[in-house]
């Protein structure tokens, strides 16, 4: 397809994806009509403290780019682009690798933890920032190729306070794991002794707002101890079920794994 621009037009164009990671203008146009024609959510929280480790899982390359850098691209690939960092210790190298996120075409603030508040506690210091629309968290260990705009889609037809990000996997007994009826979560583990095909929490989530009203006021707060199993008990915790690559590479194994298999699949490092 052809299309003529008025060089007024072409001009706007450049300038709203100039420093962002766009091949050509073709390309431009194509990120410009997606991000239009998707269901909205702007802001993303990023767990990416990689507590006990010597190195920021989040900071390991993939591909030949950091996976934080590489995951906040996908992210603003879908239409988000305002994100805020928890990274713990490792707050000042993820900053000197993304700053502001000007380079990213994005919006990046950082939060520091005073003292460990748990996952949910984290989304507690987040709360003033996030305003009153839907809004994503994501584990900064996490690899994956999830199709963000239909989860988006997913959770708003939905109906839930929260959706989470599921993958049936085999016989992995340390992440979260959910029991179903229709696409309700009506059990959530936070860990699971059974072997065996299972479904489980892949660190990738919408919420609502409301959900503010399950996390307590102070001290530690888990998302998997304490809020899941409460939004699965009220039937307000969905799950998006996907395909295609996932991989948590906190650990040395799972992170040769997933290089892996991003150089199988032949993705471009940009």
């Amino acid at each position: 397809m052809t299309i003529t621009l008025a060089p007024q037009l072409l001009d706007d164009l450049d300038r709203t994806i100039d420093g962002q990671t766009v091949r050509n203008r073709s390309h431009a146009i194509e990120v410009l009509l997606r991000r239009s024609l998707r269901p909205s959510v702007a802001s993303a929280v990023v767990l990416a403290g990689g507590s006990g480790f010597e190195e920021a899982p989040a900071l390991r390359s993939v591909g030949g780019r950091p996976l934080i850098a590489r995951m906040l691209s996908h992210l603003i690939d879908h239409g988000i682009d305002n994100f805020l960092v928890l990274a713990g210790g490792h707050q000042s190298e993820v900053r000197a690798l993304l700053g502001n996120g000007e380079s990213l075409g994005a919006s990046i603030r950082y939060l520091r933890e005073n003292q460990p508040c748990g996952t949910a506690g984290a989304l507690r210091l987040a709360r003033p920032f996030l305003g009153d629309g839907t809004f994503m968290v994501i584990h900064g260990d996490v690899l994956t190729d999830i199709n963000l705009s239909e989860f988006i889609e997913f959770h708003r037809a939905e109906g839930a306070q929260a959706t989470m990000a599921v993958k049936p996997r085999q016989a992995e007994r340390e992440y979260g794991q959910v029991m179903l009826q229709g696409n309700r979560i009506t059990e959530f583990f936070e860990s699971s002794g059974e072997a065996g095909i299972s479904i489980i929490n892949t660190g990738v989530y919408l919420f609502e707002p409301s959900v503010f009203e399950m996390i307590g006021a102070d001290g530690a707060v888990m998302l998997e101890r304490d809020v899941f199993p409460e939004l699965a008990r009220a039937g307000e915790l969905s799950a998006f079920f996907f395909q295609g690559i996932w991989y948590d590479i906190s650990s040395r194994e799972n992170y040769e794994r997933a290089q892996a298999r991003w150089k199988e699949k032949g993705e471009s490092s940009r």
